[in-house]
């Protein structure tokens, strides 16, 4: 079962630098979409390496959906060597972005990134132009499923009705 709550504790607590993007920030924007992972868009530097596999490794991560004998070691080097990973972990699926297709890595991301509060916690969530600037450009059927109501979102934000 996804803990969000536990996973944000973790990052923060050895402080990662990442913008929480996807299901889970649509949410926190007001989206009625169900997500059951948990995405972030992660800086890639040594030190922010370091530390996001120091803050999952108590979660015990291993790749999702690969074969079970499949030799993987999560550590700095695994992640600089790739760029996205989906992982499996004892507080549910986390997938880790390197780069979102339509924005870029961290340093672009976070220019469309908000600071919000999630189960008392203070993080980045992608914003709601940076959800639609995404989801417009990767175009899978699922994301453009949600664009609909990412805008109407926008919209209702800019029209300050909420």
């Amino acid at each position: 079962m996804l803990d969000i709550q536990k996973i944000l504790i973790a990052l923060n607590k050895i402080n990662v630098r990442y913008v929480v993007i996807g299901g889970t920030a649509a949410i926190a924007h007001g989206s009625v979409h169900l997500t059951f992972d948990f995405d972030i868009c992660y800086a890639r530097d040594k030190e922010n390496l370091n530390n996001l596999v120091k803050a999952i490794t108590p979660f015990h991560p291993h790749l999702r959906g690969a074969p079970k004998d499949l030799p993987f070691i999560f550590d700095a080097k695994a992640l600089n060597s790739g760029l996205n990973f989906t992982l499996s972990t004892d507080a549910g699926d986390i997938d880790l972005i390197g780069e979102l297709s339509g924005i870029g890595q961290y340093a672009e991301v976070i220019k469309y990134s908000e600071k919000l509060q999630i189960y008392d916690t203070e993080c980045y969530i992608l914003t709601l132009e940076g959800l639609i600037k995404d989801k417009k450009h990767t175009r899978r059927p699922k994301d453009l499923r949600l664009l609909t109501e990412l805008e109407a979102l926008l919209q209702i934000k800019r029209l300050k009705i909420y």
